[in-house]
């Protein structure tokens, strides 16, 4: 089915979305064309995400609802509201051991012991976040259409206020849109016991007041028709960020340079800015019924990570009223600067080091299916299902005992998600 002049707008609106999703933009396909009473009512998007990771790691549930109201003219209002809880057991940043070894928990009363050869893992990580955010659309002329919105996240430790905005103009008979947008976050930190002092040691629990840090993203794209069956686009973005970026509840371990066992375990310390550039293309070609979805992203910051993402999808249309949609998506990234697997006893401290496996070398792949379906009443239900695979590539020359331990042991993960939408 070749896409007609009317179906257009949205189909290149549902590709914009993964640009003003940089920005945490929401984004509408406002049917401006439609004036039926049903395109006046609320439209419902729910989902719950199930996430958990393999060897009793972070488990985690998530259920959001986006709220959409058209009130004619292209002027759309958008509200999201998302929850979830963290439980599990979560790296704590040290390497493995042959021996027995005993942490200190983050309030600094309570101890944990790993077993031999295995992962440290703090076993108490729980978190549960709350988080709401408004988005007004509307036309400002005849080519133009701005949006802004805030938000509003918060944690047990950590709370953020976000506001954005972006601006679009379509040219070329609207089969060229060009946009800008930005977003700005304030972030506030309120660590377990307050923030450690850098490089100090866990079980002296040496620990600073709280922190803050601001965000700013920008943006700028452009979403081309290039025919009938085609739409492309390309986004170029730029991320600064300013204040504190350690993770409070990461350390290191300081091993002795003979035998590789840990004498004393230091928390982390990252730089306080962080410079990042990304640019993105997609494109969306429709077949005759199918859909066929492939977008690459590459990114690199002033930390020394470069990364590249490739994803695909296709969109297989079973009938009028169902489809199946397999998804495959390929990462991979260079360790920071800083990255460290351990310190060394008796050898000078680095400016910042962390062993965050995040920041580390690895590739991930993502491979996964969805199922969708249309029912009657404008109601929409659908169901995802994704394994994440996750492996380090460490390349640290090991000491002694360690020799005998995975430094970074792979991330396997299960993804879950069902979504149901309806009006009112």
């Amino acid at each position: 089915m070749q896409l007609t002049n009317k179906k257009m707008p949205a189909f290149r609106a549902a590709l914009a979305a993964a640009s003003c999703g940089l920005l945490g933009i929401a984004t509408t396909t406002a049917h401006a064309e439609d004036t039926s009473a049903d395109s006046k009512k609320w439209q419902v998007d729910t989902a719950v995400l199930y996430y958990a990771e393999d060897s009793g790691r972070v488990t985690a549930a998530e259920p959001i609802v986006n709220f959409k109201k058209d009130y004619g003219d292209e002027r759309v209002l958008n509200l999201k509201v998302t929850l979830d809880s963290l439980t599990g057991a979560s790296p704590n940043g040290a390497t493995s051991s042959s021996q027995p070894q005993t942490f200190t928990g983050p309030s600094g009363n309570k101890t944990y012991t790993t077993a031999p050869n295995s992962q440290p893992l703090d076993g108490e990580f729980k978190d549960t976040r709350a988080a709401i955010h408004a988005n007004w659309e509307q036309p400002l002329g005849e080519d133009y259409k701005a949006s802004v919105g805030g938000g509003i996240s918060s944690e047990f430790d950590f709370k953020s206020l976000s506001l954005n905005g972006a601006i679009s103009k379509d040219l070329n008979n609207k089969n060229t849109t060009i946009s800008a947008g930005l977003n700005l976050e304030l972030d506030t930190l309120n660590s377990v016991g307050g923030k450690p002092k850098p490089f100090s040691s866990m079980a002296a629990n040496i620990k600073e007041g709280d922190d803050n840090k601001t965000v700013i993203d920008a943006l700028i794209g452009v979403t081309q028709v290039i025919n009938r069956k085609t739409i492309m686009q390309w986004n170029y973005s730029l991320s600064t960020s300013s204040g504190y970026h350690t993770d409070p509840y990461k350390v290191l371990s300081l091993v002795d340079g003979t035998t590789g066992f840990a004498s004393d375990y230091l928390f982390e310390n990252r730089p306080d800015s962080r410079t990042r550039h990304s640019l993105f293309w997609q494109t969306k070609y429709h077949l005759t019924e199918d859909v066929v979805d492939v977008s690459y992203r590459y990114m690199t910051d002033d930390w020394g990570i470069n990364s590249h993402t490739l994803d695909l999808r296709y969109r297989y249309q079973l009938n009028d009223s169902s489809y199946l949609e397999p998804h495959v998506r390929f990462y991979t990234q260079n360790k920071a600067d800083f990255y460290r697997s351990f310190l060394v006893q008796g050898q000078a401290l680095p400016q910042f080091a962390s062993a965050d496996p995040r920041l580390g070398e690895f590739d991930a792949t993502t491979f996964g299916i969805k199922y969708g379906k249309t029912l009657s009443n404008d109601r929409e239900f659908s169901v995802r299902v994704e394994q994440y695979n996750q492996a380090g590539n460490v390349k640290t020359p090991a000491i002694g005992q360690l020799k005998t331990q995975t430094l970074v042991p792979d991330l396997n993960a299960l993804v879950v998600q069902f979504g149901y939408s309806f009006k009112f």
